[in-house]
Formats: structure tokens, C-alpha cells, sequence
């Protein structure tokens, strides 16, 4: 049986999840990098770049949804570096610097938050703001969306996780929609 291309992301959005967790539990012990979130420079911690263009920015390494596009200067690293995140209506790049980061999806969103599992947001300002592009999407902020509705949702928003070193605990979330930035929660 073919698997869907949603249910491969879940998994390997898990899969990176679980190696994260068990490199922190092997550095137990050992000092760590700091946790502090990305140097905030113009819109959250997302600095303009717009003279960066073509290798500078890196070897792309994931597509998002619509032109959402992330490049990483040094694929393979779990060291902190800069990535460059395209698809802003302005035209101009934006680097991060992280030690990973990485498109969520907005289908597995919704399967925690508003599926049967039903974790409610916890009310941040990435979790605030997709609840109004939920609710312009699918008419309501707590009804279940149809699987059409869902798709709609993952063709106009992006969520991107950014990790400040390699086993962090905790992440930043970038929550992005037609070509601009909406919201940044430190999780």
C-alpha cells in the first residue's frame, strides 16, 4: 500500500524529532551550546538580506509550500550557520542563523491541535495567528476542516522550526504566509 506524501512527512518530521532528542540525551554531562534564540534583527529573528543571491545563499534543502524555499550555507553541519529563506513578497532573502531548521507541516498541525488527539494551542503568537488563517480558511477556528480546506492551508502557510544547537530542547516557530512573516513563538 502507497504511502500518502502527508503521513512521509509526519514521519520523518518524527524521525528528526527523535534523533534531536536522543543527541541531547547522549550530551548529557557535556557543556552545551547556548539556547538564546537567533540575533533579532528587522523582523523577528529574521535578518533582510537582500544582496544575497545565488551561491551565497547556500544549497537549497527544502521547498515549503508555494515559494517558500530554505537554503543552508553548510548542509550537513549541526553546528550554527546562517540559512536563507526565500518566497518574501519583497523579493529579498532572510537569514537565520540555527544549528537546524526545517518546514513543518501544516496537516500534522492540525492532527495534533485540532484532531482527535486534541491538544489545545497553547496560545503563542504563531498558534494565535494560525488560528485566524484557520478561521478565514475553514469558517470556524475549532470546527475540524475538510481535507480540502487542509490542503488550501498548506498551499498559503508555512511553519518553520529553527533549532539554535543540535539537541536543543526548545525551538523557534516561524509561522509564514502570503510572502510575509505572521508570527514568531519561542517553544
Amino acid at each position: 500500500m502507497p504511502i500518502s506524501h502527508a503521513a512521509a512527512r509526519v514521519c520523518a518530521v518524527l524521525c528528526v524529532t527523535l534523533a534531536a532528542f536522543s543527541a541531547s540525551a547522549e550530551q548529557q554531562g557535556q557543556p552545551r551550546a547556548s539556547t538564546k534564540a537567533p540575533t533579532t534583527i528587522e523582523q523577528g529573528p529574521l535578518a533582510q538580506a537582500c544582496g544575497v543571491r545565488g551561491k551565497a545563499l547556500g544549497s537549497p534543502v527544502e521547498k515549503g509550500p508555494g515559494k517558500w524555499k530554505l537554503y543552508d550555507t553548510r548542509p550537513g553541519s549541526t553546528a550554527p550557520r546562517d540559512f536563507y529563506l526565500t518566497g518574501f513578497s519583497d523579493g529579498c532573502p532572510r537569514r537565520i542563523t540555527a544549528a537546524v531548521a526545517m518546514f513543518g507541516s501544516v496537516a500534522l498541525y492540525e492532527a495534533v491541535h485540532y484532531g482527535p488527539v486534541g491538544l489545545k494551542p497553547k496560545g503563542d503568537a504563531t498558534d494565535a495567528a494560525y488560528a485566524q488563517l484557520r478561521a478565514r480558511t475553514c469558517g470556524s477556528s475549532k470546527s475540524a476542516c475538510s481535507e480540502r480546506e487542509i490542503r488550501r492551508l498548506e498551499r498559503s502557510a508555512a511553519f518553520l522550526s529553527v533549532y539554535p544547537s543540535k539537541g536543543s530542547p526548545s525551538r523557534l516557530e516561524l509561522l509564514m504566509t502570503r510572502g510575509r512573516l505572521a508570527a514568531v513563538a519561542q517553544k
